[in-house]
C-alpha cells in the first residue's frame, strides 16, 4: 500500500511576509523518539523545530523512509512505497536546505550543509480513487528560526508592500530599489517589482553593503547592518518616491536586522491618470521649470545637471502617452517627436535618430508558468518588433521576452494597450542628439600651450523638440492629429573638450619620449570648451606624493585662464605666478612621476553628467 504526503514549506520573515523555501529536499523518517512519539505528534511545531546535529543525523539516516525535492514555490510530494514497511503511523519530517534555503537571491555562499527537524507528524490520510493514501502538510518556519538560518548563510532580505498613502490601496507593477547609507559611497542593495498585492521581496548577499571603495582593506559596515532608504519607480522608470538618505539613519532603519519588513506609501498612488498626452521632460528635467530660456539646466536633479549645464549624447524624452486618443476613445494612440534647429522647420525623429539601447516605456502584468509575472515593453530597433498588443503564451520558455515596439518610417510609436499605468508614463523616446547636432574631436590641428583662437573654438546649438499624437499615422491631415503647443528647448554641445598636455623635455633635441627629465621641466597644456566645468594639472609620484599649487580652474591666475579653460607653458623650476609644494627648485627624488591634465565638461544627459577626462604623461627624474 502506498502513502503520499503533499505539502508546502515557506519561511516567515515577519507576521505578514513569507517566501517559498527551496533548498534541496524534505525528508521523512520513521519516528526517531518512539517512546515520546504520541507527545511529539501533538506538540506545537514551533517548539520542535531545531537544527539536526551530526550525531542525530547519522542515527536518523538508518530510518529514512522517503525524500522529495522541493519545487521553487515550496511544494513537495513525498511517496512512501510498500517496500518501506510503513503502515501510516507518525513520521519525523525534516528539511534539508544545504547552503541555499531560498530560490531567489544571491545563491550559495557558505560551505555549509544544514538540516532541520520540523516536527513529528501523524498524517491524516484519506484513500483516493487509485487506492493511494493521501495526506497534506503545510508549514511556515517561524521568523526567529528562518532569519537565523539566513544569517548563517549571510543572506539579507527586505520584504515590503507599496500602497497609496491615502486610500491604502496596494500598488502593483512598480519597481522598488533598496540602498544603504555609507560613509564613502551609498550601496545599491537590490531591486524588485511589486506583485498584484503591492508586495515585493529583495534578497541580496551581505557583501553588497559591506564592501566600500577601499575593500577588501576597509569594510566600514562590518559587523553592523545596513541603513536602509528606498526609491520607487513607475513601470516606465519615472521616480514616484525618493526617500532622503538621512531616512536610513533613523531608528527603524539604522543597523537593520537581516530580515527587514517595511511599508512604503506613494502620494496619489504615483500614477498619472490625466487624459491628455503631454511631453514634459528631458531626462530628469522638466521643460517648463528646470531648463532656462537658453536651453540649460537651472540646477541639479537626482544628481544630474547643475546651474548652466547643457546637454549632450543621448537623452530620454519623457511625458505621458495615453492608451487611447482623448478625442477618439475607441482608438489606440500613436505619438512621435519632431525636432528643429531654428524653431520654424520641424522634422520627425525617426529610428535613424534613436539611441541603439533598448528604452523601457512600460510594464505589463502577465501569467507566466501559472504565476503572475511582469513583462517589459521596450522600444528597440535591434530586436524584432512584436505583434501589437500580443501577450506571450503561459508556457513560453524563460526568460520572459520583451514586448518590442518600433517607430514607423515617420517616427510614430503605437501605445501598447495591455500596459500598466493607463499608458506610457515616463520615458517615451531615446534621442541620440549626435545624429542632429554632431561633435567630435575639437583638438585637431591645435598645439599644447597655445590658446585656441575664436575661429577654432567649437560651440553647440539650440535644439527644439515638439510632440504630436494621432490615431491615424498614415493620414497627416487626420482630425485627431494634435501638436503640443509647448516646445522643449535644450542647448546641445557634442564636441569633446580640448585637452592637450605635453612635457617638452621628453622630446627635446630629438628625444623619443623616454629621456629622463632633470633640472628643467616645461609643461605645455591647453584646455578649451564652451561649457567647461572643471580642469586641473596634477603631478604625483610615490616619492613626494601629490604636488599642490598647480594650475586649475579653482587656482586660476589671469591672463592664462578664461571661462572656456586655459593655455599655458609652465616651467616647473620657475612656476610663477604659481607656488608649488614641494618646489621643483628643491631637487625632487629620482623616481617615476605622473603628470595629468583632468577636464570635465558642464554637460548632462539629464540623468548623468559628463565624466572626467584624464590626459596622462609619465616621466622619470
Amino acid at each position: 500500500m502506498s502513502y503520499i504526503i503533499k505539502g508546502n514549506l515557506r519561511g516567515l520573515l515577519c507576521s505578514d511576509c513569507e517566501i517559498p523555501v527551496s533548498g534541496t529536499s524534505v525528508k521523512v523518517y520513521k519516528t526517531f523518539d518512539r517512546v515520546n512519539e504520541t507527545r511529539l505528534a501533538v506538540a506545537d511545531a514551533k517548539q520542535t523545530f531545531h537544527q539536526v546535529s551530526d550525531v542525530e543525523l547519522r542515527e536518523k539516516e538508518k530510518s529514512l523512509l522517503a525524500e522529495a525535492q522541493l519545487q521553487d514555490n515550496g511544494d513537495f510530494v513525498i511517496s512512501i512505497g510498500e517496500k518501506s514497511g510503513y503502515e501510516g503511523g507518525a513520521v519525523d519530517v525534516d528539511w534539508y536546505c544545504g547552503n541555499n534555503p531560498i530560490k531567489i537571491g544571491p545563491g550559495p555562499k557558505k560551505d555549509l550543509s544544514l538540516q532541520f527537524h520540523i516536527t513529528t507528524l501523524q498524517p491524516m490520510y484519506k484513500q483516493n480513487e487509485n487506492g493511494e493514501h493521501l495526506a497534506f502538510f503545510e508549514y511556515r518556519i517561524d521568523p526567529k528560526w528562518f532569519c537565523r538560518i539566513l544569517t548563517l548563510l549571510d543572506i539579507w532580505v527586505v520584504c515590503g508592500i507599496v500602497a497609496d498613502c491615502e486610500t491604502k490601496k496596494p500598488i502593483a507593477g512598480v519597481k522598488v530599489f533598496a540602498y544603504d547609507v555609507d560613509l564613502i559611497q551609498d550601496d545599491s542593495l537590490g531591486n524588485a517589482y511589486t506583485d498584484s498585492n503591492g508586495k515585493f521581496t529583495i534578497v541580496y548577499p551581505g557583501a553588497n553593503f559591506r564592501q566600500t571603495l577601499l575593500s577588501p582593506f576597509l569594510n566600514v559596515e562590518w559587523p553592523a547592518g545596513p541603513d536602509y532608504y528606498f526609491r520607487v519607480e513607475s513601470s516606465s522608470g519615472t521616480v514616484l518616491l525618493q526617500e532622503d538618505r538621512t531616512r536610513g539613519r533613523q531608528t527603524d532603519r539604522h543597523n537593520a536586522h537581516n530580515c527587514l519588513c517595511v511599508k512604503l506609501c506613494i502620494k496619489d498612488g504615483g500614477i498619472y491618470t490625466h487624459d491628455v498626452p503631454w511631453f514634459t521632460s528631458v531626462g530628469n528635467f522638466s521643460i517648463t521649470s528646470d531648463i532656462d530660456a537658453g536651453g540649460k539646466t537651472l540646477g541639479t536633479k537626482f544628481g544630474a545637471g547643475g546651474t548652466g549645464f547643457g546637454f549632450f549624447s543621448s537623452v530620454k524624452l519623457g511625458g505621458y502617452a495615453t492608451k487611447k486618443v482623448p478625442t477618439a476613445p475607441a482608438s489606440a494612440l500613436y505619438y512621435r517627436f519632431l525636432y528643429s534647429l531654428d524653431n520654424v522647420t520641424f522634422n520627425p525623429v525617426t529610428a535613424t535618430q534613436m539611441e541603439g539601447t533598448a528604452l523601457k516605456v512600460a510594464t505589463r502584468q502577465i501569467t507566466w508558468n501559472g504565476t503572475t509575472a511582469f513583462q517589459d515593453v521596450v522600444i528597440d530597433i535591434n530586436q524584432p518588433a512584436s505583434i501589437a498588443d500580443s501577450v506571450p503564451a503561459d508556457n513560453f520558455p524563460n526568460p520572459i521576452p520583451d514586448h518590442v515596439l518600433h517607430p514607423d518610417a515617420n517616427g510614430w510609436v503605437r501605445v501598447d494597450q495591455p500596459a500598466l499605468d493607463n499608458g506610457f508614463y515616463g520615458s517615451l523616446f531615446y534621442l541620440n542628439t549626435n545624429t542632429i547636432i554632431g561633435g567630435g574631436d575639437a583638438s585637431t590641428g591645435l598645439t599644447a600651450g597655445v590658446e585656441v583662437s575664436v575661429p577654432e573654438q567649437k560651440n553647440g546649438r539650440m535644439l527644439f523638440i515638439q510632440f504630436q499624437t494621432t490615431d491615424d499615422p498614415a493620414n497627416p491631415a487626420s482630425i485627431h492629429l494634435n501638436t503640443q503647443s509647448l516646445i522643449g528647448k535644450i542647448y546641445v554641445n557634442n564636441w569633446n573638450e580640448v585637452n592637450l598636455l605635453k612635457l617638452e623635455e621628453l622630446f627635446a633635441n630629438g628625444g623619443t619620449g623616454c629621456s629622463p627629465v632633470q633640472s628643467q621641466a616645461h609643461v605645455d597644456f591647453t584646455v578649451d570648451h564652451e561649457l567647461i566645468n572643471a580642469w586641473n594639472v596634477g603631478i604625483w609620484s610615490n616619492s613626494i606624493g601629490s604636488v599642490s599649487g598647480l594650475p586649475s580652474n579653482t587656482n586660476s591666475v589671469p591672463p592664462i585662464s578664461s571661462a572656456r579653460g586655459a593655455s599655458h607653458i609652465l616651467n616647473l623650476a620657475s612656476p610663477a605666478p604659481y607656488t608649488l609644494t614641494p618646489p621643483y627648485s628643491t631637487p625632487w627624488p629620482s623616481c617615476a612621476y605622473s603628470l595629468t591634465l583632468n577636464t570635465q565638461r558642464k554637460l548632462t544627459t539629464g540623468e548623468y553628467n559628463d565624466q572626467v577626462k584624464t590626459n596622462q604623461v609619465i616621466f622619470c627624474k
